[in-house]
């Protein structure tokens, strides 16, 4: 095997670079290092792309990549990670270590907040192998599906933890705005819940993504741009309205939607990013229906474990919500699917590695 290997750098600017001159790591003591099998890509990449900063201690130029799967290359002499060399495993994103004075509650996140100047500069999934530290969780993955669809563990294992915070139970109704990956699994594992309706909004645009939330789960999938998404949406609960709305869209009025698309004591998440743009609501509206507003920041190590078990037992939709597949050469390709720019759509994208 060689010493060095292949990464992807992003420098915070709108631009990357694919260098192949870094150094395979050693593991950190106590911790691993991984052959990095395959790693989803999301919104959040293309604002990372750009510079901007939302996860804590986040710096640039970065090896990024967040929803990782991949093989234990080398595990330390002193290792405690509850996994053997050969294992495929994902990657919990979220580090606890001790605080520092930029960073006073320790909580790091791989692909985000680990630097070039750290170790031999490789702790994201964008890099063909990774360091991991000592308490970094990682959950035993199946061998039975491909890397690149149990990427999926990571926008699951938030949808566990959402779904979870906001008490949503078997039988009841709910409206996910934003039929990209993160909506489409959440419309998938809602339905594995029990929910009495799946209904998932989107625009024109999303017309083959809207109708793959029906394949993998929905009930109801409601074109914007041809109907009134709370008209429809309460014609299909007979004018009560849904127990829980998730805007999971990039557009700035959705926050606000969800107001109107719940019942009286409903639940809102917001996770949909907007890269910056003011959002305006109207608050009357969460006072007068007595309604709980969480926000959706990702998940924890027990919905991760969550996320791999459902995996794991097979039967969750992971081929209709694979998307498109790239390799580390065509990045520009996949950012242009995340953006939506030029002639190539798809419901997901995913960079999958050659070893």
């Amino acid at each position: 095997m060689s010493d060095t290997c292949r990464a992807v750098v992003f420098h915070g600017d709108g631009t990357w670079a694919l260098r192949d001159d870094f150094m395979v790591p050693t593991p950190p003591p106590g911790g691993a290092v991984l052959a990095v099998e395959a790693v989803g890509l999301c919104h959040s990449d293309v604002a990372q792309l750009a510079g901007h900063k939302h996860v804590p201690g986040e710096v640039c130029p970065v090896v990024p990549g967040h929803e990782i799967v991949g093989r234990v290359h080398a595990l330390a002499d002193d290792a405690e990670l509850g996994v053997e060399v050969g294992d495929r495993v994902a990657v919990d994103i979220v580090w606890y270590g001790p605080p520092s004075d930029g960073n006073p509650f320790g909580v790091r996140c791989y692909g985000y907040s680990f630097g070039l100047d750290e170790g031999a500069g490789l702790w994201g999934g964008y890099g063909e192998y990774m360091a991991v530290l000592p308490g970094t969780h990682l959950a035993r993955l199946t061998d039975d599906l491909s890397a690149a669809e149990l990427t999926l563990f990571e926008p699951l294992s938030n949808m566990v933890a959402w779904l979870g915070r906001a008490g949503f139970q078997s039988g009841q109704t709910i409206v996910i705005q934003g039929p990209g990956h993160m909506g489409l699994t959440c419309a998938a594992y809602a339905k594995s819940l029990g929910a009495a309706k799946v209904i998932v909004t989107g625009t024109g645009e999303d017309a083959s993504r809207l109708a793959v939330a029906l394949e993998v789960g929905a009930d109801h999938a409601i074109d914007v741009t041809a109907d009134d998404p709370v008209e429809a949406v309460m014609d299909l609960t007979g004018g009560f309205g849904a127990s829980l709305a998730v805007d999971l869209a990039s557009a700035t009025m959705t926050p606000g939607l969800c107001f109107d698309l719940v019942h009286h004591r409903g639940t809102v998440v917001w996770a949909g990013l907007k890269d910056r743009q003011a959002v305006s609501v109207v608050s009357d509206k969460v006072v007068m229906k007595g309604l709980t507003v969480l926000g959706g920041a990702g998940g924890d190590a027990a919905s991760v474990d969550e996320a791999a078990r459902i995996l794991n037992e097979g039967g969750f939709p992971t081929g209709p919500l694979l998307g498109t597949v790239v390799g580390l050469d065509e990045v520009d390709r996949a950012m242009a699917i995340l953006h939506r720019e030029g002639d190539e759509d798809a419901v997901r994208a995913v960079l999958q590695h050659s070893h």
